[in-house]
């Protein structure tokens, strides 16, 4: 009888031991399981618009069209290359909080940035394009890059600085701006194609920017 007694406990005891090592292999594995991407939240998050699926969005993780630096004036040097967050994106919205639903519910994916200036120690040349800010945001469907567009558009022509002006069509949707702001002449030309905003702004500081940025806007979409 002890010794029937002694097996049963020994039987019990491996059996835990045996479910709680089955337990720590089974944390181990989810512990190691990667996070989720801001992408992958966005779409799976229940209170974001439904967003475009793979096969409906051309551009979805493919390389975004911006300019290389054989391709914009040969004075200018890059200034900037990076990719921003979504709260990046929204800060300098008069309203950021409400700007960055707005972003979510047009199933905003991503956003780089691309710069380039003259160089601090260059000697001026006020008639040549002396600045150029190209910025791209993939959406979750052509719909909602063009809703971006005309938000994004309304937002910075509201103080008046800037006027729109006519422009030929580039993409499926084109809006561009003109003006003569503190430190020269710009012109900042929106265009949405397929899932993508692409806004460029190019300044000189005394010289008319809109044709060479329109030129470089024809050769990043690959006009």
């Amino acid at each position: 009888m002890a010794r029937n007694t002694r097996l049963f406990i020994l039987i019990v005891v491996l059996g835990m031991a045996g479910m709680m090592s089955r337990a720590a292999a089974s944390w181990a594995q989810t512990d190691a399981t990667p996070p989720a991407s801001p992408a992958a939240s966005l779409q799976a998050s229940p209170a974001a618009s439904p967003v475009a699926s793979p096969q409906a969005s051309p551009v979805a993780g493919g390389t975004l069209p911006l300019p290389a630096k054989a391709q914009v004036p040969p004075d200018l040097v890059m200034t900037e290359d990076r990719e921003r967050s979504l709260d990046e994106v929204t800060v300098n919205f008069a309203d950021p909080a409400a700007a960055r639903q707005q972003f979510v519910e047009w199933g905003w994916q991503r956003n780089q940035i691309r710069a380039f200036h003259t160089p601090e120690d260059a000697p001026v040349q006020p008639e040549r394009i002396d600045g150029i800010y190209v910025s791209v945001h993939e959406f979750g469907t052509p719909e909602f890059a063009a809703e971006a567009l005309d938000y994004s558009f309304d937002v910075q022509s509201a103080d008046g600085a800037l006027a729109e002006i006519p422009i030929d069509p580039l993409g499926e949707t084109t809006r561009a701006l003109y003006g003569t702001l503190s430190y020269g002449n710009e012109v900042t030309i929106y265009v949405q194609r397929d899932n993508l905003l692409i806004r460029l702004s190019a300044s000189s500081p005394t010289g008319d920017p809109r044709a060479q940025a329109t030129d470089l806007m024809e050769t990043m979409l690959g006009g």
